[in-house]
């Protein structure tokens, strides 16, 4: 009877972890440099980022998503537009991207 209970309480902590770890989406928010725009950017749980506008979603990664937890530079080039940059490091540049979004 002990190892059963053990048995479940072991799948019971599994079931949990697994489900906080699902659960963890980030979330990072953006202004313009005139104040007048925010983009809220919002990652899932493979690092794919979507970015929402007036609480509308605007644009969504259109790769496979990541192994890695990645993070994606976030440059405005004028209030109503902004850019999206991956470069990871370790790979030397192999996997650069650059997606421009506009935001009117």
């Amino acid at each position: 009877m002990r190892i059963k209970a053990r048995v479940i309480l072991f799948c019971l902590i599994c079931f949990i972890v697994c489900s906080l770890a699902a659960c963890s989406d980030r979330t990072e928010k953006y202004t313009s440099p005139n104040g007048d725009n925010k983009i809220t950017v919002e990652y899932d749980f493979v690092s794919r980022p979507s970015v929402y506008y007036a609480g509308n979603c605007i644009w969504k990664y259109p790769g496979r998503g990541f192994n890695e937890e990645a993070y994606f530079e976030v440059s405005w080039i004028d209030d109503d537009t902004v850019k999206l940059i991956y470069s990871d490091p370790a790979h030397g540049g192999k996997y650069c991207e650059e997606f421009e979004i506009d935001l009117k």
